[in-house]
């Protein structure tokens, strides 16, 4: 009976010590992931408000607004058929007008593809600026997963008034692989076979959140005032 007394009280203060380092554990690297994220997300948005190699936007003003809205729980603001926006939509006012920058995502090959967008809202135009593809962690590495290369994310951008209001599309959908990016970009077509071959889902994915973002913007931003 002791030995069993003494195996039992072994046994819970080993429990007791694993379950408090699982615990600081958690804590500790809740608030590293925590932090990494929203590295990435400033980054992004620096990214998507770069302009010739120059922040068209005070830096400190981008940190501001996103550790600001870090405080809050992401929510859903728009829904599409296979896209959504989401929280938070950043306005900054620069001297080309005011610029937004919104997060959203499509479903790509595995799952969520997230990106980050910079759009012109002016004189009841709506031009896209720059995009950054955030999170891609579950496409196919040497297919989806090409998204995050540069030259596949040059394709997506900047494309005008014009191009969004026609729908995003990637070239193969479009049956358009023969125009240049520059020129494909200007009716808004993304030539992204050439770069990405054998995948099609994953910028689908993005050219869907574009779409999304752009509607959002008509209906919420445009019609209510810029």
């Amino acid at each position: 009976m002791k030995e069993m007394f003494k195996t039992g009280i072994i046994l819970m203060v080993y429990t007791l010590v694993a379950g408090l380092i699982l615990g600081y554990v958690y804590v500790y690297t809740q608030d590293a992931i925590k932090i990494a994220e929203l590295k990435n997300t400033i980054d992004a948005v620096k990214f998507v408000l770069t302009e010739d190699g120059k922040l068209i936007v005070d830096e400190n003003k981008i940190k501001d607004a996103v550790v600001s809205a870090s405080n809050n729980p992401e929510e859903e603001l728009f829904k599409a058929e296979t896209s959504v926006v989401v929280s938070p939509v950043f306005k900054f006012r620069t001297n080309k007008g005011n610029v937004y920058v919104l997060k959203g995502y499509g479903i790509g090959y595995g799952g969520k593809v997230i990106s980050v967008a910079s759009f012109l809202v002016k004189e009841n135009r709506i031009d896209l600026m720059a995009i950054k593809v955030i999170d891609y962690s579950q496409e196919t590495p040497g297919l989806g997963a090409k998204i995050a290369e540069e030259v596949s994310q040059k394709r997506f951008y900047p494309i005008p008034y014009e191009g969004l209001k026609n729908g995003v599309k990637v070239d193969k959908d479009a049956g358009k692989s023969n125009l240049s990016p520059e020129d494909a970009k200007k009716i808004g077509i993304v030539k992204i076979s050439d770069v990405m071959t054998g995948a099609t889902i994953t910028p689908r994915a993005v050219a869907a959140t574009l779409n999304a973002m752009f509607e959002y913007l008509q209906k919420e931003v445009l019609r209510n005032g810029q």
